[in-house]
């Protein structure tokens, strides 16, 4: 059955208009705080092949962190007989005159995400993966999985590195799409005496449009100041804090937005940024 994840009203952060290769599609992959861009919820099903309903649930509380690896744990309601467990951020992906209005992408992008991960679990059934994955309506549903724009990578318990890759659909001839999610899922059944467990841990995540070279590295200083581990730099005054890890494209937390402003170098009076408007 395909999964039905809650609708999540987001603009894109990168304004109105489709953006050049290389855009990352994560925003501060390593923080799962209150002011996170991450959402974790799970869908409910009793009996195991009736959907029931979808649980919104807090990244803060389904993520844990340690030695710098991050990781997501599966959920019990304590009543379904099956629930699939999701962690991702999300970009809206559907035709220009709907709500879901797609403003990042163009046909043919291809979009990647990549990084290290593993899966513990409780049984053999259980199913833990990482996602790209389109929603659409299929059959008068919404936030239906559309199948020929979705790539999985079943996880095992041993950490390795994988990459997924999906081209965007063009939207002229198919406008049933609405959602681009990047993530990952726990699937977990009840099998009595009790429900299943899964866990995912992952690190040094990482999603883009694809251009002609690999995405820029990630940076050890900007203007001059030092990175932390997580990629941000607190420019103070100038700016606040920025994440500068995809640096030429920096993320403004004051302003929660992308914007484009290459390093200005060090001992900088002031720096070029351009803002897509909204």
């Amino acid at each position: 059955m395909n999964s039905i994840t809650r609708l999540v009203l987001c603009g894109s952060a990168f304004g109105a208009t489709a953006l050049s290769a290389n855009t990352p599609l994560l925003t501060d992959p390593t923080n799962f705080g209150e002011d996170t861009s991450w959402f974790a919820g799970a869908n409910q099903f009793q009996p195991t092949a009736v959907w029931r309903g979808f649980a919104t649930l807090e990244a803060i509380d389904r993520v844990s962190e340690s030695g710098g690896t991050f990781t997501f744990s599966s959920w019990d309601d304590g009543t379904s007989d099956r629930i699939e467990n999701f962690l991702f951020q999300e970009h809206n992906a559907g035709p220009p005159d709907g709500i879901w209005a797609n403003t990042l992408f163009e046909t043919g992008d291809v979009i990647v995400f990549r990084g290290e991960a593993s899966a513990v679990r409780s049984a053999p059934g259980v199913i833990a993966r990482a996602f790209i994955k389109m929603l659409g309506f299929t059959d008068g549903n919404s936030h239906q999985t559309k199948g020929a724009y979705t790539e999985f990578f079943d996880l095992t318990g041993t950490t390795e590195s994988f990459e997924l890759r999906v081209t965007f659909p063009d939207l002229e001839l198919d406008d049933s799409f609405q959602l681009l999610q990047i993530g990952f899922e726990i699937r977990t059944d009840f099998v009595n005496p009790a429900m299943q467990t899964g866990s995912i841990t992952f690190s040094n995540l990482d999603a883009f449009i694809e251009g002609d070279g690999e995405p820029p590295p990630p940076a050890q200083t900007f203007g001059g100041m030092e990175v932390d581990a997580s990629g941000h730099v607190d420019t103070g005054d100038f700016m606040g804090v920025l994440y500068v890890e995809m640096e030429p494209w920096v993320y403004v937390h004051d302003l929660a937005r992308w914007v484009y402003m290459p390093d200005p170098g060090e001992d900088f009076a002031g720096a070029w940024a351009y803002f897509f408007a909204h």
